[in-house]
């Protein structure tokens, strides 16, 4: 057994590089987990290589009192994950996964693990001022740190929290700067070195974050450099007060199934209030004629939330708007036993009938898909389980689908859905018109295609959620009225055309900094935007439909503002309460409503 320094009358044998190492040693192998012989890794990141797996068997946090496997060690560092808050005109009501998936691997690891969720925190929409609420903010997050004085503080969200993110950073640097602050999630793997150099952060992580987290914690704990730390770039010290940002090149995506993705811990949800706030609040299928107004339940059944899968199949040959690659380009699923283990689990701790899925796209592996029905159903018949689902599709695949198990004399993968509990199906439509289809390399969509799917969703799940956008390349007003004149033809109200927006990370952000856009959406004038633009562009980001932000087409941004507000009153909008698109045409000043897109999902 090690000493313990206030036990030991010799100090001088503790302080012998020797004697710490093997005191080190003697931990490590305390703390590790023997199954059929073979020890696994005292930190997760060695549990792989290239991706895969090295041994299938090891343990993992997945149900709550699976996390009594993982000590807290002495030695280990207090880590705070805050949750800045977001859509603060909505109820809170998705718990940040991202965030829980690494605070696994960190407890996993040996860490003390602890969470200021702001907005979750908040309860409800914001009623107060906007400067009120800053102060409120700040208080909290000052409370929490004097309380549990961390060693390191995470930071996660979507480049539309660029401006809570900052100033929640520079609360932190204010109260301890010799802290170091990681900074996770799509806002960071969009523009690592930008984030760094502009934000009051010292680490970006780049893409998923698992078995990076893993490693840079030992590096922090160990005093290690980070140098050659895969998946992240930092804030480097060339010498006394003089920096530079590096970076150190992406790291393998976990692999695919039982290569990889299944044996990755599910998320720590006991340290979020998903009883006392998330499951409340539900979205998807349990919200979609609230979630533009205020997201408000309307439905007496609790919703938690979940992944299956990672990346999206579309990333680097389709979609030029999308920002999907934060979790990694490559499209990857977990096993459908595996998921649905974690559905029944989460269903019954939280109580919950309804699971949504916030995979960028979850139905578009035919094989997959018939495998989790058949597993779902095969739960359904053993123990009685079943729980109410959704998630995203894609027109085109639904659409082969349907044509094929007509031509086979089959039921289609959305009437197999619904036999086990599938209720919602999403769909990013964007647009009507073959031309903006084309113009925004929507691959595999077509007028068609969108129409077969539609109808087919309408059929069999009673209705079809779907968002349109305007102001894409190559819009004019014939092709917004070819997007009016299909959802007539499909019986499609959709709550709001959202505004075709320049995200980083996307072919779009290159195309709008080509046309000034960039800068036109910050100071009026078209032309480059550099550092200082970018960021002001940034912090002026909110929902989708709020502003137009990045005009891609040749009509001026008044003209798709009002084309936009008369294709929602042609085909009635479906949340008429804060609806600004419907009755009397109201002027161009007043407030526009509030929208969303797939970033910010």
């Amino acid at each position: 057994m090690a000493l313990k320094v206030k036990n030991c009358v010799n100090k001088q044998i503790l302080e012998n590089p020797a004697y710490k190492m093997i005191n080190k040693l003697e931990k490590r192998l305390s703390d590790e987990f023997y199954i059929n012989g073979i020890a696994a890794p005292s930190r997760f990141y060695e549990r792989f290589e290239q991706g895969s797996i090295k041994y299938s068997k090891w343990p993992r946090i997945t149900t709550k009192n699976s996390e009594e496997q993982f000590r807290v060690r002495e030695d280990g560092l207090k880590i705070l994950f805050i949750n800045p808050p977001i859509r603060e005109w909505s109820y809170p009501n998705i718990m940040p996964i991202g965030q829980g998936y690494v605070a696994s691997v960190a407890a996993m690891d040996g860490h003390r693990v602890d969470v200021l969720d702001l907005n979750a925190l908040r309860g409800a929409p914001v009623k107060i001022s906007a400067e009120e609420y800053s102060k409120m903010v700040k208080s909290q997050i000052i409370k929490k740190l004097e309380e549990g004085r961390p060693d390191v503080i995470g930071i996660g969200g979507i480049i539309t929290q660029y401006g809570r993110i900052r100033d929640t950073a520079r609360i932190c640097k204010e109260i301890y700067p010799k802290t170091p602050i990681i900074l996770g999630g799509g806002i960071a793997s969009c523009m690592p070195e930008f984030m760094v150099k502009r934000l009051p952060i010292d680490i970006a992580v780049n893409k998923e974050g698992e078995v990076i987290i893993s490693e840079l914690l030992y590096r922090i704990e160990e005093g290690i450099s980070l140098e050659g730390l895969r998946g992240i770039s930092y804030r480097h010290e060339r010498r006394p007060g003089e920096y530079e940002v590096r970076n150190n090149g992406l790291r393998d995506s976990v692999n695919a199934r039982n290569e990889g993705l299944d044996h990755l811990p599910w998320p720590l949800r006991s340290k979020w209030p998903v009883d006392g706030v998330y499951k409340k609040n539900p979205v998807g299928h349990l919200n979609w004629k609230t979630k533009w107004i205020d997201g408000s339940p309307t439905a007496e059944m609790n919703s938690v939330e979940m992944i299956a899968s990672r990346g999206c199949p579309y990333a680097e040959k389709a979609c030029d708007y999308c920002y999907v690659s934060y979790l990694g380009k490559t499209y990857r699923l977990r096993s459908p036993k595996e998921v649905v283990d974690e559905m029944e689990y989460i269903s019954k701790e939280h109580n919950a009938g309804y699971i949504h899925f916030l995979d960028d796209l979850l139905m578009t592996d035919y094989k997959w898909a018939i495998e989790f029905h058949g597993e779902l159903d095969k739960r359904r018949k053993e123990s009685g389980f079943g729980v109410l689902w959704g998630g995203t599709c894609r027109t085109n695949i639904i659409a082969s689908d349907v044509m094929r198990a007509k031509r086979d004399g089959r039921k289609n993968i959305l009437e197999l859905g619904y036999e086990v509990g599938m209720r919602q199906a999403g769909y990013g439509v964007e647009t009507g018109s073959p031309t903006v289809l084309k113009a925004i390399d929507k691959s595999g969509q077509t007028p068609e295609t969108i129409e077969i799917a539609i109808k087919e969703t309408q059929r069999v799940m009673g209705y079809a959620d779907c968002s349109f956008m305007v102001g894409s390349p190559g819009e004019t007003k014939e092709t917004v009225r070819e997007t009016v004149d299909l959802c007539k033809k499909i019986g499609l109200k959709p709550e709001v055309f959202f505004f075709t927006t320049a995200y980083p990370d996307t072919p779009f952000w290159d195309l709008a900094q080509k046309k000034g856009l960039i800068k036109k959406a910050v100071t009026g004038e078209k032309g480059w935007a550099d550092e200082d633009m970018i960021e002001q562009y940034f912090l002026r980001l909110g929902e989708q439909g709020e502003a137009i932000r990045t005009n891609f087409s040749d009509l001026p941004d008044e003209e798709i503002i009002e084309l936009s507000w008369r294709a929602i009153k042609e085909l009635g909008a479906q949340n008429v309460v804060r609806h600004p698109h419907t009755g009397d045409e109201q002027p161009i000043e007043r407030p526009r409503v509030i929208g969303a897109s797939r970033a910010d999902l």
